[in-house]
């Protein structure tokens, strides 16, 4: 297939220029085979194209009756810990108040959410926290049920993380044993618990790592996400820049670390960017294999694989 570069999109996507403190660094990794519930257990990793999707949803403040974010009391941290702790069983899950990914009844095929299959019915996602629930590009802006979806923001503290799973169509979803929606707790203690809403038991299908990083410890290149990958004729990257910089270099090379193509070298603020490519390079195929993505600043730099097909 072709890889098509010609022409070049840079998206400067300014949904935040908020600089964090800290950035709650989460690994997670889904293994299928220990989902045992055959109703909601992602066809056993059985699923088109070994796409699985994760649907996130952050709580942060103490909801007060009616529902909704404007009613969302965010004033006292010990009534919002408490409230975003203990709103997570059946039918009282009011914790998704900053929700990342598409569900409804046509669920949308387009990397948001997109899990890594790590093989052996394993899929794993990383993200921080503080960056991936206030991007304007991928945070939820409309009703959801009876709450509404909302931006996080600089001052709010991050407590639970409702997740559920589906395949890339929403035929199949991934939740706890009983079927109920799954939570990650314990943000704040350092210890962070995932917990069946079901029966409040752990849920062991999900692997969880988490690291909180000091200011100081933040690479300035973050939250880097390509998709799709293995790419076919179109591609979009996404990351976030801690720092405004003068100088970002995006680069492609090969696996013998030659640079075959540029896709940017400039000035960027802080914040989430987005680059897209449509076109052709220079009038020629790129041979289809495994290549090398690097974001490079004056400080710090990244490196993600890709595929062509």
């Amino acid at each position: 297939m072709r890889l098509f570069f010609n022409m070049l999109f840079l998206l400067f996507i300014l949904s935040s220029e908020i600089l964090f403190s800290q950035a709650t660094f989460i690994r997670m990794e889904l293994d299928v085979k220990k989902m045992l519930n055959p109703s909601c257990n992602l066809n056993m990793g059985v699923v088109d194209s070994n796409r699985v999707y994760v649907h996130l949803g952050l709580c942060t403040c103490h909801e007060q009756a009616p529902f909704g974010p404007e009613t969302r009391n965010c004033t006292d941290a010990t009534q919002n810990e408490l409230f975003c702790t203990t709103q997570i069983t059946p039918f009282q899950s009011r914790v998704w108040q900053h929700v990342v990914g598409n569900w409804g009844t046509t669920p949308q095929d387009d990397g948001v959410g997109l899990m890594t299959y790590e093989g052996d019915s394993i899929w794993s996602l990383e993200f921080i926290v503080e960056d991936y629930f206030s991007d304007l590009s991928l945070v939820q802006d409309t009703a959801f049920g009876n709450d509404s979806s909302i931006a996080f923001q600089s001052g709010l503290i991050p407590y639970t993380i409702g997740v559920v799973f589906r395949s890339k169509d929403g035929f199949y979803s991934g939740r706890d044993n009983g079927c109920n929606d799954i939570f990650i707790t314990g943000l704040q203690s350092g210890n962070p618990q995932v917990i069946q809403s079901t029966d409040l038991s752990v849920y062991e299908a999900i692997t969880l790592n988490m690291n909180v990083l000091s200011v100081d410890e933040i690479n300035d290149i973050r939250s880097v996400k390509i998709y799709p990958n293995p790419i076919t004729n179109h591609a979009s990257i996404r990351f976030s820049l801690q720092n405004h910089e003068k100088n970002v270099e995006v680069n492609i090379y090969n696996i013998i670390g030659k640079r075959v193509f540029q896709l940017f070298n400039g000035e960027m603020y802080s914040g989430n960017h987005e680059l897209r490519w449509d076109g052709m390079l220079n009038k020629k195929e790129l041979a289809s294999g495994s290549y090398f993505l690097e974001i490079k600043t004056k400080t710090s730099s990244v490196n993600k694989k890709i595929i062509i097909n």
